[in-house]
């Protein structure tokens, strides 16, 4: 199997018949990201004098490592990006980004919603969180960010259901109020809360770096009982398990 390096060049024929991309990083032990190189001037490309090649940012794709033929080489080494044309190729697709921006979201509030939720990504992976300090099966305010199409968005109270190691990942069960007494299989009405269901189709794993708080009612932390926890136990076997 084809050894693949970063910063390096490869032939592919994934988008097109034969395609030169520079890979930048992978995204799992057989597919990474890369950009189209060419040998010739080309518009909308860098020039990266490393590698002698014109760089297109804005078509930055995932490659697949078994669509990917050979390395590129010239006299006998292998083409390879330096640091310095590496900054060059970041700063150039900040620029791409903040481009595509202007042209694509709204004036409106869901463009200012998006905007932010690029802003907060970034501070909620460089925050430090007292994991040990979490509890299980207790209710946390939770930013789930922004989704796509009609995911479950927003920032909303879960259920920390059971965490993975060191409590650095959780399972989490989302909270709504609008669901109460519906007859969903998979929505359960927290005895705990007054108001509050749990979306079980909607369980998922996430940093505990998006935890915000704690949830209280009356005045103190919201732990689900004991029913809670058996009823959800039977609706989460059903959900997936098909009982």
């Amino acid at each position: 199997m084809l050894t693949i390096n970063f910063k390096q060049i490869y032939e592919t024929n994934e988008k097109v018949d034969k395609e030169w991309v520079l890979i930048i990083y992978d995204i799992s032990a057989n597919h990474y990201v890369g950009m189209p190189v060419y040998s010739k001037e080309k518009e909308g490309c860098i020039y990266c004098h490393s590698i002698n090649k014109y760089v297109d940012v804005n078509k930055i794709a995932d490659y697949n490592r078994s669509k990917m033929s050979r390395c590129i080489y010239i006299h006998g080494k292998p083409l390879k990006l330096t640091k310095k044309d590496f900054n060059l190729i970041l700063q150039e697709g900040k620029n791409s980004l903040l481009e595509f921006l202007n042209k694509n979201i709204k004036s409106d509030i869901d463009g200012i919603s998006y905007i932010k939720w690029c802003r907060d990504k970034y501070i909620i992976n460089q925050k430090d969180i007292e994991a040990d300090k979490l509890i299980q099966n207790a209710i946390y305010w939770v930013n789930f960010g922004i989704g796509v199409g009609s995911e479950l968005r927003k920032l909303r109270p879960a259920i920390l259901w059971r965490p993975a190691s060191h409590k650095t990942m959780w399972t989490m069960i989302p909270l709504t109020t609008k669901r109460r007494s519906d007859i969903y299989d998979f929505h359960y009405d927290l005895e705990c809360l007054a108001e509050g269901t749990a979306k079980i189709e909607n369980m998922m794993n996430l940093s505990s770096k998006r935890i915000l708080a704690p949830y209280f009612a009356k005045d103190k932390l919201a732990i689900i009982t004991k029913k809670d926890y058996t009823e959800i136990k039977k609706a989460i076997s059903k959900y997936y398990l098909f009982k």
